[in-house]
């Protein structure tokens, strides 16, 4: 069994010799080979390099093609402010002032998609037998928000029907996205919906779970192996992501493991965390990550 078999084994939640490992490299392989991230995130050939160097030091089961939440709304019509040590920001939101209906439409052949998607049949092509390539879609919820701003939480209570009409789309994009990534041969789609931390159980699975489950059933539909990942304090909307129709459920450091392990067993899914960032791989040694 080669790291991919086994990474895939693992998200099946099937039994493995060792915990399959993923880093989700994003601006940092930009940063093994020396370049910033405006750059890095902008060219095929070096998000090529910069996976390939992070296959050569750190030898993974897995690895996302790109790690870059914004891809998306730069396509609808959102304009980006680019920096050389982080992904780019959303500094404009179309919907504050045009409609739904005059979204220009998704096209896979604008923005970055293209070399993006390039950039993954090199890669799978030079590293497709020992690696599962990730396909990081940005989650609906979090697409909304750009799309709307953080007027999308007052009109969550003053206007539900039109948040739901934008994630609906917005989840329209994903399996668009999701679709794109698994015709180039992507092993795995995660579902990355970083703002559901910021609200309560009751409209996530009002707002979030419909939209996410159309998502996760249309790459099932399309023999993908699925994963919901969602970064900061999600503990009190773990329990309904464990029930969303992903096949692994992904969440950083903020989270304790056995009670992640406990719902997504209890839901006949897989998990995954983190190790500590800061106190582990940036202060600590070799000994610290082992134990963690």
């Amino acid at each position: 069994m080669n790291g991919k078999q086994l990474l895939l084994a693992a998200i099946r939640n099937q039994p493995t010799p060792r915990p399959a490992w993923v880093p989700f490299v994003g601006c940092h392989g930009g940063n093994l080979i020396g370049r910033p991230a405006d750059e890095y995130l902008k060219s095929a050939e070096l998000l090529v390099d910069g996976l390939k160097k992070a296959h050569e030091l750190y030898r993974p089961d897995g690895l996302p093609v790109v790690f870059d939440l914004q891809v998306e709304a730069e396509i609808l019509g959102c304009d980006l402010q680019w920096a050389a040590d982080v992904p780019p920001a959303v500094t404009s939101h179309p919907l504050s002032s045009m409609s739904l209906d005059d979204l220009p439409p998704y096209d896979l052949s604008r923005g970055r998609m293209p070399l993006i998607l390039d950039a993954l049949d090199r890669l799978h092509a030079d590293l497709g037998d020992q690696v599962a390539f990730y396909g990081l879609v940005c989650g609906p919820f979090t697409l909304a928000l750009h799309l709307m701003g953080n007027d999308i939480f007052l009109e969550m209570f003053d206007d539900p029907g039109q948040v739901k009409a934008v994630i609906d789309h917005a989840a329209d994009v994903a399996i668009k996205t999701a679709g794109a990534y698994l015709d180039h041969k992507a092993a795995v789609i995660a579902v990355v919906d970083p703002m559901t931390s910021q609200i309560s159980p009751e409209h996530f699975e009002e707002f979030v779970t419909p939209a996410v489950n159309k998502v996760f059933d249309a790459v099932r539909a399309r023999g993908g192996m699925s994963s919901m990942f969602v970064c900061g304090d999600v503990t009190r909307n773990l329990g309904m992501m464990c029930r969303t129709h992903a096949d692994n459920v992904s969440v950083d450091e903020q989270i304790p493991m056995d009670k992640l392990a406990e719902l997504c067993r209890a839901n006949g899914k897989s998990f995954g965390g983190n190790i500590k960032l800061t106190a582990v791989l940036l202060l600590g040694d070799e000994r610290d990550a082992k134990l963690e």
